[in-house]
């Protein structure tokens, strides 16, 4: 078989959403990432943990375009998107939310959502002026598929911290993503509300087909939605792989986890 030929296997492997190759940046002196390579396949649910100073903010901030990597390569759908802004990327179909919830306080939230459906369709001049009169069914359907269509007229700095996430998530999904990065989405939630908010995006995720890697302290959070694990330490891919073999993996313990699997495994029991 010559070189070129292509193996009889070869269109049996779907091309990955994401495909980062190779991924390095440094501030000064500091490596934050470190020959990181990560392939994610459409309609994953991907958790990124790691330690405080794992990379993995600036792991997100450089697949958004915040950061430009010094070395390496990122591929989505087969496109090379290196180094491109954050507005070519959000048109490509990365979306985000952020750890710190970014709405508009004083307005309510179907104009938040409004706005957002309106800026992606190119009608970002006198946006204000556009939003209470337009988009208004397909905000109304975004609101209802988070849960907060009957908070529409609510003031969004008024609004619950959980409720907060949710209005995000809203305006988040009105730029039609592909590919989701969820940075800490259950921060500030009480237990039980981090497991309900994070399984209502696992689930439209799911409904939609959208693909998803999220950043999360919270391994209770992180085992119950997550369908592949990367662990990053000091800027490097520590492992990687299903729940359940990260979650046996003695190395993850040891620098992240902090207890042996044994002792993980019984503590899930009596929870």
């Amino acid at each position: 078989m010559s070189v070129t030929e292509s193996r009889p296997d070869d269109a049996a492997v779907p091309e990955p959403l994401l495909r980062i190759e190779a991924l390095g940046k440094r501030f000064g002196g500091l490596v934050a990432l470190d020959n990181v390579t990560i392939r994610l396949q459409p309609g994953e649910f991907r958790a990124v943990i790691g330690p405080n100073g794992a990379g993995k903010s600036t792991l997100f901030n450089t697949l958004t375009g915040l950061h430009r990597p010094d070395l390496g390569r990122v591929f989505l759908s087969g496109t090379e998107v290196t180094g491109r802004t954050p507005h070519a990327l959000a048109r490509l179909g990365v979306g985000r939310t952020f750890q710190i919830t970014s709405v508009f306080s004083a307005l309510t939230s179907l104009e938040n959502v409004q706005i957002a459906l309106l800026a992606h369709s190119g009608r970002s001049w006198n946006v204000l002026a556009w939003a209470r009169s337009m988009q208004v069914t397909q905000a109304r359907a975004l609101l209802d598929l988070v849960g907060l269509r009957d908070r529409e007229s609510q003031l969004a700095g008024t609004l619950a911290h959980g409720d907060q996430k949710r209005l995000e998530l809203a305006i988040a999904l009105a730029t039609e993503p592909k590919l989701l990065l969820l940075d800490e989405p259950t921060a500030g939630m009480a237990a039980r509300e981090r497991l309900e908010s994070i399984a209502l995006v696992h689930r439209i995720a799911r409904e939609i087909g959208l693909t998803v890697i999220f950043t999360e302290h919270d391994m209770a959070v992180v085992f119950a939605v997550a369908s592949a694990i990367t662990v990053l330490h000091q800027g490097r891919v520590l492992a990687e792989g299903l729940p359940e073999e990260v979650r046996a993996n003695p190395v993850v313990h040891d620098v992240y986890l902090g207890e042996t699997p044994s002792d993980y495994a019984a503590e899930q029991e009596r929870a």
